[in-house]
């Protein structure tokens, strides 16, 4: 049998046709481009092996570190990456009218309102594939947005995109840390991009803001302290980290909204991920008795909704325990007594707690009768003992 070889319709020039492929990426709104190999990022292996050795609790999609150092065990033929970065918006929306600020309100993070990226970013490296393939039909082409197994910071730091900041997300020069990453892995042989130099060496300011001590001089992130991951996870987060929880539904923006760079950063509107303020900051009583078919049509269209309500509506318990909510109290009891999932329970028990009314009291005296789950009980008794 006579073997089938693929035809050869390389450009003349890769350097040429590289250029060509930014020019198109740049004017379907992709934002920063870089390129580089795909030769295996053997350094970080031993900091992954060490994270998954560590077990950490509310680490999030961590995956198998070998595949995600080597981009050859996604496409053995892979010889570059090409990495995207898309800018999200830093800044909150408008104050609305005070009638429609009534109540205590929740927040999103940044990153989490708008159209859900995965999709956004998705689209964009669709198109770019779809740009090169029409000029290299034969080529092989993965695209990855962030829930791939890969590396995918690191793989923008070698591609020239920015640096990799104290408070372990990727820093460029023009547009901060607020930025949705992808990449296509490809098995054309792209001219790679220079890296840039550290723009985070004397700067601490991330690591002081921190909170929760998630963060280290050696950029190392501790997923069970940092605030993002934990609003994510679906387990009871720590006594000791609620309330440095504040009012957060999803996410964390405090190392980025300290960042130096970040205050310098060149903002970009963008329509898809425009959010009003009720999706931004949702008042903490409407989460709080929402219905999974409300919470769906209301927020599944952002990425803040891709745990599922029960994390979000968690978060919510716990902003209200933060705020000492009186006017919560009704519905936290509802929950505490009758929710069928144990994690809203606990959290409830602690906010009622938190808050202290006698009417909080007496339903924490009900509830530690009949309740049967022991890490709730504890829960109970704790905030009873208080």
């Amino acid at each position: 049998m006579t073997e089938t070889k693929r035809p050869s319709s390389a450009p003349a020039d890769w350097a040429a046709f590289k250029e060509q492929v930014k020019n198109y990426a740049f004017s379907i709104g992709i934002d920063k481009i870089g390129f580089t190999d795909a030769k295996p990022l053997t350094g970080h292996l031993p900091r992954l092996l060490r994270r998954k050795e560590a077990g950490f609790r509310h680490a999030i999609n961590e995956g198998d570190p070998y595949k995600r150092v080597n981009p050859e065990l996604h496409m053995p033929e892979a010889k570059s990456i090409i990495s995207m970065a898309i800018v999200y918006p830093s800044r909150d929306p408008a104050l609305p009218g005070a009638d429609s600020c009534i109540g205590s309100r929740g927040r999103f993070s940044c990153i989490s309102r708008g159209q859900d990226y995965h999709g956004v970013m998705g689209q964009k490296l669709a198109q770019l594939k779809d740009f090169i393939l029409s000029s290299q039909p034969w080529s092989q082409i993965i695209t990855a947005v962030d829930k791939e197994e890969l590396l995918e910071k690191a793989i923008a730091v070698k591609a020239g995109l920015g640096w990799f900041g104290k408070n372990t997300l990727l820093v460029t020069p023009e547009y901060g840390s607020w930025v949705y990453l992808g990449e296509l892995i490809t098995d054309l042989p792209f001219p790679p991009d220079r890296s840039l130099e550290d723009g985070c060496v004397a700067c601490r300011r991330c690591i002081e803001s921190c909170p929760t001590g998630a963060l280290d001089e050696d950029k190392n992130l501790n997923p069970d302290r940092c605030l993002a991951g934990i609003t994510q996870s679906k387990h009871l987060p720590a006594r000791e980290i609620r309330a440095a929880m504040g009012v957060t539904l999803y996410g964390c923006d405090l190392c980025q909204q300290v960042c130096p760079q970040n205050a310098a950063a060149k903002p970009v509107a963008r329509e898809e991920f425009r959010s009003g303020y009720d999706e931004a900051f949702p008042l903490i009583n409407d989460i709080l008795g929402i219905t999974g078919g409300e919470f769906k049509t209301r927020f599944g269209h952002t990425s803040g909704a891709w745990r599922g309500r029960t994390p979000v509506q968690r978060n919510a318990v716990i902003a209200a325990g933060n705020l000492r909510d009186e006017t919560a109290v009704p519905i936290l009891i509802q929950i505490l007594l009758y929710d069928t999932r144990a994690v809203l329970r606990g959290a409830a028990a602690w906010a009622l707690g938190e808050i202290g009314t006698a009417g909080a009291a007496e339903a924490l005296r009900r509830a530690v009768e009949t309740e049967k789950d022991p890490v709730v009980k504890n829960e109970i008794t704790n905030s009873l003992n208080k």
